[in-house]
């Protein structure tokens, strides 16, 4: 088995070299708040943890819509022109749209405070408006980058991201014992992140080809992607996220970072690996499409690659999760195992399919995009209805919603399959 995920991650093909040169920049990403995650564990509670949580879930909902989704369509325009405008436009809608919620936080940080069920959130609303941004210039970023078959300028950035992220939430926290180190570690992470993926571009060339008629005809000639897929992103970044928002509504914040914990170690791989073979495979399926009509090749062979890094994952969490968390994180942190043992085939589902699910925006299929995510919402809030009607406890509602989700990801391959295969 592991002679053969070498095999995957050996640079030959040109599909190889680039997730390789992408893998190993995210690789190391990952590995630095991996292996400083025990020092952290004991220098914040569970609480902090959660406050954390609740306001990355925030920031995640806002930020992943900053752009209207407009940073999809960046690599489907011949003239690199066209692209720099698509990118003008994404920068002016993150904009906007952080001064929109400065201006609501303003008026509503009690409220939102009170139904987040947790006073030391107020203070960190203020600073959601400019993480969002930071969201927003971001992946507008790294989408032209990828454009540019620029893999290693986003490697760098996620290098750069995670290393001034840990070690200012480090610095900080020998400082104060409070969620402060971990917010603000999880913002200047971003902004330092950009710094490298600005190096492709010519600034002055890039403001002199940008134009308000030529944003407004890109904006036309794209606008399914916010029409369609925005709606879908936003549904999907709402099942996910929200599971920590309703946690802390129906339980407390405290099990929204047990919850946490062990949703961020379950979703390593998808961070070291399925990121970066998103990237790639992006750029391999709109290729085949345009000169086939159809991904199918590199579909299956990505979904083979993805299937058999998943084995080794579901294994060992499965018969060591508990055990591992306690030693490597802290005996206050089992429970957590517990929860990761519960959560593993949702998590590695979604390992599977999320780089796969690109797929829908090479072929423009932005309404099965939708349709499908918001039936993925209805399902996550029809477990928590279920939840509270019948008052289970935390664990219940985790086996429900493991359970029912994983089923939905599997019959979502099979949509993903008849649209690269050009059935639907």
């Amino acid at each position: 088995m592991f002679r053969q995920i070498s095999k995957i991650i050996s640079p030959k093909s040109e599909f190889s070299k680039n997730f390789f040169i992408l893998f190993k920049g995210t690789m190391i990403a990952q590995i630095i708040p991996m292996l400083l995650m025990p020092v952290l564990t004991r220098m914040y509670s569970p609480d902090d943890f959660g406050v954390l949580e609740l306001f990355v879930s925030v920031t995640t909902i806002l930020g992943s819509i900053a752009n209207l989704r407009y940073e999809l369509s960046i690599v489907l325009p011949d003239r690199k022109e066209d692209a720099w405008n698509i990118m003008s436009l994404g920068f002016l809608i993150a904009f906007v749209l952080s001064i929109i919620l400065q201006i609501l936080i303003g008026f509503f940080a009690d409220t939102i405070a009170g139904l987040l069920n947790n006073s030391q959130i107020k203070f960190w609303l203020y600073f959601v408006p400019i993480t969002v941004f930071l969201q927003g210039a971001y992946n507008m970023l790294s989408y032209y980058n990828t454009r540019e078959k620029s893999y290693k300028n986003i490697s760098s950035a996620s290098i750069w991201r995670a290393s001034t992220r840990t070690g200012t939430q480090i610095g900080l926290g020998f400082l104060s014992k409070t969620p402060i180190g971990l917010i603000v570690g999880q913002i200047i992470g971003y902004l330092v992140s950009i710094f490298p993926l600005m190096s492709k571009i010519k600034l002055k060339l890039f403001i002199k080809k940008t134009s308000w008629s030529n944003m407004k005809m890109q904006a036309k000639r794209y606008v399914d992607f916010p029409k369609y897929q925005m709606p879908a992103t936003l549904a999907n970044v709402l099942a996910v996220n929200l599971v920590s928002v309703l946690i802390s509504m129906l339980y407390n914040v405290t099990q929204v970072g047990y919850y946490s914990l062990s949703n961020r170690i379950l979703g390593l791989p998808s961070a070291v690996i399925g990121t970066s073979m998103q990237n790639v495979y992006y750029k391999e399926a709109h290729e085949q499409m345009k000169k086939y009509g159809h991904a199918k090749e590199v579909f299956w062979s990505t979904l083979k690659k993805l299937s058999l890094m998943a084995i080794p994952i579901i294994v060992v969490i499965f018969f060591l999760g508990e055990w591992l968390f306690a030693l490597v994180f802290g005996e206050e942190w089992r429970i957590a195992g517990y929860y990761a043992k519960i959560l593993i085939p949702l998590i590695m589902i979604r390992f599977v399919t999320a780089p796969l699910s690109i797929s829908l925006s090479v072929f423009e299929k932005q309404k099965v995009a939708l349709y499908w995510q918001i039936g993925l919402l209805v399902l996550t809030l029809l477990v928590f209805g279920i939840v509270k009607i019948f008052d289970w406890d935390m664990i219940s509602f985790m086996i429900l919603l493991s359970s029912v989700l994983s089923l939905y990801y599997l019959y979502f391959l099979y949509l993903l399959y008849r649209v690269v295969a050009r059935k639907l």
